[in-house]
C-alpha cells in the first residue's frame, strides 16, 4: 500500500543510506564545521573524514539542520503526495534539531508532527523504520507518530569513549560523567537515558569497557521480543565485527543487525575509538 505519511529524520541516526532508500525514510543533513567551513554530513563530509580531521587536530564543531532543510524536506514529501509527515528526530536535549524542525513545521503546507525520540544514532533510525513500516499498511499519521515513540522508548544505547574531551567539548555530558573522566587509567562507560547522556560505569581498560557494553546490550537483547541491534563505531571497525559476530552467535532470535560507522556528527562529539552499541525492541510489521 502506498503510504500518505513520509517520514523524515535527522542524519544523526546514522541510518544507512541503502536503509534509509529501502524504507523511503528522508533524511535531513546536520552541520559539520571544520576550522570554520560549514559541510553538511552525508553530502559533503563523511565519518571517516571527520575521523582524519579529528586526528590532526582540526577544530570541529556541529550545528542542527536550519528550519529551511527542514521545509524543503517537507515541500518535497508534499510533492510526492504525502498528506502528513512525521519527522523522528534526536533528542531535543542533545540538539536544536527538533525545535528547527518544529519551526518550519509550522510554516509547511503539509501537516507535521514531530517526534523527539528522547534518544539517539540508531536509536532513532530504527524508530524512524518502525514509523515508515507502519505507515506503509495505512495508519494515519498519530498511529505513526506514536509507533515511533514507542520504538524509540525500548532504545537501550550504551557506548564508550578512549576520551571524554570531545563530549567535554561539545557541552552533551554533566560535571558527574566529566568527572569521571578525569580519574587516571579510567574508561567511562556511558549511555543515553531520558534524552541525555549519563554514566552508566567504569572500567580499568578500554578493553573491559568494550566488553561491557557489549555485556549491557545482550541483557537488553534478551528482554525484548523481536530485538534488533546496530553496532556504531569510529575508527574501530574490528572492535565492531567482533561485537556484532558475538551478539549474532549469544542471540539467535535477532530481527535486524546494522553494522555501520557512526554518524559524522556524532563522531564529532564522541572522538576516536568510539564503539556505540544500540537496541530496540521492532514491531512485528518491520520485516
Amino acid at each position: 500500500m502506498t503510504s500518505s505519511v513520509a517520514i523524515v529524520t535527522d542524519s544523526a541516526a546514522s541510518l544507512p543510506e541503502a536503509l534509509a532508500r529501502q524504507w523511503g525514510v528522508r533524511v535531513v543533513p546536520l552541520q559539520v564545521i571544520v576550522d570554520g567551513v560549514d559541510h553538511a554530513e552525508g553530502a559533503d563530509i563523511t565519518p571517516a573524514e571527520v575521523l582524519r580531521d579529528l586526528e590532526s587536530g582540526a577544530v570541529v564543531t556541529t550545528s542542527q539542520p536550519s528550519p529551511a532543510s527542514f521545509a524543503e524536506a517537507y515541500r518535497h514529501a508534499a510533492l510526492a503526495g504525502a498528506t502528513d509527515v512525521v519527522a523522528v528526530l534526536l533528542s531535543g536535549k542533545l540538539s536544536g534539531t527538533v525545535e528547527a524542525a518544529a519551526q518550519a513545521g509550522r510554516e509547511a503546507d503539509i501537516r507535521v508532527l514531530v517526534v523527539d525520540t528522547q534518544t539517539v544514532a540508531m536509536g532513532t533510525g530504527f524508530a524512524a523504520i518502525a514509523a515508515a513500516s507502519l505507515a506503509r499498511t495505512g495508519a494515519n499519521a498519530e498511529a505513526v507518530a506514536d509507533e515511533a515513540r514507542r520504538v524509540a522508548a525500548s532504545t537501550v544505547c550504551v557506548f564508550t569513549v578512549d576520551t571524554l574531551e570531545f563530549l567535554r567539548k561539545g557541552g552533551r555530558i554533566g560535571p558527574a560523567v566529566a568527572a569521571a573522566g578525569k580519574v587516571l587509567g579510567v574508561r567511562p562507560i556511558l549511555e543515553v537515558a531520558h534524552g541525555e547522556v549519563v554514566l552508566g560505569g567504569r572500567a580499568r581498560t578500554t578493553t573491559r569497557a568494550r566488553d561491557a557494553i557489549v555485556r549491557r546490550a545482550s541483557e537488553a537483547i534478551a528482554a525484548m521480543e523481536r530485538p534488533a541491534v546496530a553496532i556504531l563505531t569510529l575508527g574501530a571497525g574490528d572492535v565492531a565485527d567482533a561485537a556484532a559476530s558475538a551478539l549474532e552467535a549469544e542471540h539467535a532470535h535477532l530481527a535486524l543487525t546494522v553494522r555501520a560507522p557512526l554518524s559524522a556528527v556524532l563522531s564529532a562529539h564522541s572522538g576516536p575509538g568510539t564503539i556505540a552499541i544500540v537496541t530496540v525492541d521492532l514491531p512485528a510489521h518491520v520485516h
